[in-house]
């Protein structure tokens, strides 16, 4: 209070000095006079000046009005004038005064720039806090304002500058910086926001809105991992915040750190074990985890408060099926199937229970069903043609993959499946164009280049080409048994029956127990002369296919 008087009694020796100044060039009679009113008025400016440092604006105002009365034309009365009457909420007054001094200064500019805020009047108010920057760049107070009007205007850029303005000002102030960081967020210079959130934990490393923001512009730019440090440092300094936990547990998933997911969705689960949601997520993750007892522990609970979940019923299924309780993964998915009958899922796996006791046919009437009910009809129908093919019912496989195959032409699965049909069904050259399609779709198709080289190899027709394709799939998995054979049979099929012996083992050694194989390897020893080796083989495919009329045949 004391500083102030002091530095405020100042300016009033000065205006006092302007005042007696403006009687100068006065004719003496009007000289006398003029002293006597600018004595006064000084007097009346002082008065009011102590009056508002005592608090008591309404008697400021009123000393500040007989100055002004007195001496109208003085700018810093009509000035302090101004500013007591915005003290009391006096605007249109403060506005009459300030709109009187001529010329403004900054400070009076950014006053009026206030008044006019007030009023609501923000256009006149951004004009004004302009004109106060213009006269004086180190307007601190100015840039502020202006920097929040052009915030709340979404002129983010201009907020920007004004804001780095105002930063550049002040010493380092974590409200200025954080304003900062959070337009540069919102503009996507996330490499902007970034410093700006850094420098406020420089000097705070636990400012939990800095923390926060850092996370999110990490998060944005797909940096996941720099993106959970500053998550984690926030959740040491407020272990219970739910929600940001729940978002951790976000970040772990993607990138695919599950146990850490887990631990963290065990950790929430303590925090707030009521909570039904949170029960089901951390149940999926153990079921992600293969830890099936606690994952069916949690949902059976669930389900006891949530009878009517589809999801959870659809989990209770499919770790049945993890413990081979097929009788039960029936009920679960019949279930799924009567809360959520448009949702493929609860078909497709209460068709796999079928599938899994060998019951195609029980199969092949639950896809059917399903398409009755859901949209995505191109997937069912490509599991019902691979339930038909699987059920040797060739023809009626092919009529529901080319329906399934108008509908995505380009499906790969689809394409595949409809080849190896025509294949099984003995419509070789169709089978061949349906693969050669595929592969031109996809070059890296393992799958389909084994098949359609072990097709031609089958036939002795395009060997090389053969060759060339099992070779391009076994670059893609090397240590595919199926691949293997197809490679050896390929070679024997060109003569190189050394070669040949040595890539059909390799399958043996892999796949183990094959009637193929065996068959394959006791063809290469025929071959080579060797009979005996050759009914070893022979007979030991036949024992894993006892109805292989070709085999019995070469054993004769």
């Amino acid at each position: 209070m004391i500083k102030n008087f002091f530095i405020r009694s100042g300016l009033c020796f000065l205006i006092c000095g302007l005042l007696l100044d403006v009687s100068i060039a006065e004719t003496e009679e009007k000289e006398n006079s003029q002293k006597g009113k600018s004595y006064e008025a000084f007097q009346y400016f002082i008065n009011g000046d102590l009056y508002e440092l005592s608090g008591d604006i309404a008697k400021a105002i009123s000393e500040y009005q007989k100055a002004r009365t007195q001496e109208p034309d003085v700018p810093e009365i009509r000035l302090a004038l101004a500013r007591a009457y915005f003290m009391v909420k006096e605007i249109d007054s403060a506005k009459v005064e300030l709109l009187k001094i001529d010329p403004k200064n900054n400070e009076a500019y950014g006053l009026l720039g206030d008044c006019y805020r007030f009023s609501g009047k923000e256009d006149s108010a951004l004009l004004a806090y302009q004109e106060a920057v213009k006269l004086d760049s180190t307007d601190f107070r100015s840039f502020w304002q202006l920097a929040m009007i052009w915030q709340k205007r979404d002129e983010l850029q201009k907020s920007i500058q004004a804001w780095r303005k105002v930063a550049s000002l002040s010493s380092f102030s974590a409200p200025v910086h954080l304003q900062l960081a959070t337009l540069l967020f919102q503009t996507k210079d996330y490499d902007q926001a970034i410093k700006e959130y850094q420098r406020v934990l420089d000097l705070n490393p636990n400012d939990v809105k800095a923390l926060l923001g850092l996370g999110a512009c990490y998060e944005v730019t797909g940096e996941l991992e720099k993106a959970i440090e500053p998550y984690q440092k926030f959740l040491t300094l407020e272990p219970s915040n739910a929600n940001l936990r729940n978002r951790l547990i976000s970040l772990y998933l993607r990138s695919g750190k599950i146990e850490e997911a887990t631990k963290e969705a065990e950790l929430l689960y303590n925090l707030k074990p009521e909570d039904m949601e949170m029960k089901k997520s951390l149940g999926a993750l153990y079921f992600s985890q293969k830890e099936y007892d606690k994952a069916e522990s949690l949902f059976t609970s669930y389900i006891q408060s949530n009878p009517d979940d589809p999801s959870v019923h659809f989990y209770l299924g499919k770790i049945a099926i993890e413990k081979k309780d097929f009788e039960r993964a029936e009920r679960e998915f019949e279930k799924t199937i009567s809360l959520a009958d448009s949702v493929p899922d609860g078909w497709v796996n209460l068709a796999l229970v079928y599938l899994y006791q060998d019951s195609t046919q029980k199969a092949i009437w639950v896809y059917k069903e399903a398409l009755e009910k859901v949209s995505d009809k191109a997937t069912i129908q490509y599991l019902l043609g691979s339930a038909y093919a699987q059920a040797r019912q060739f023809d009626s496989a092919i009529v529901v993959l080319l329906s399934a195959s108008d509908q995505r032409p380009n499906d790969t699965y689809i394409l595949f499946g409809l080849g190896s049909a025509y294949e099984r069904r003995g419509d070789f050259d169709q089978a061949v164009v349906i693969f050669e399609h595929l592969i031109q779709l996809d070059s890296t198709h393992a799958s389909a280049l084994n098949y359609l080289g072990y097709m031609l190899a089958d036939k002795g027709i395009r060997l090389e080409e053969s060759l060339d394709m099992i070779k391009r799939a076994l670059e893609f998995e090397p240590n595919n048994g199926a691949y293997l054979d197809s490679y050896g049979w390929v070679l024997y099929r060109l003569g190189r029956l050394t070669e040949a012996e040595v890539q059909i083992k390799k399958a043996l050694k892999i796949v183990g127990d094959d009637a193929v194989i065996h068959e394959h390897l006791g063809d290469i020893y025929n071959a080579s002369g060797e009979t005996k080796k050759a009914k070893k083989e022979w007979k030991e495919a036949l024992k894993l296919d006892p109805e292989n009329a070709k085999l019995k045949e070469k054993l004769k």
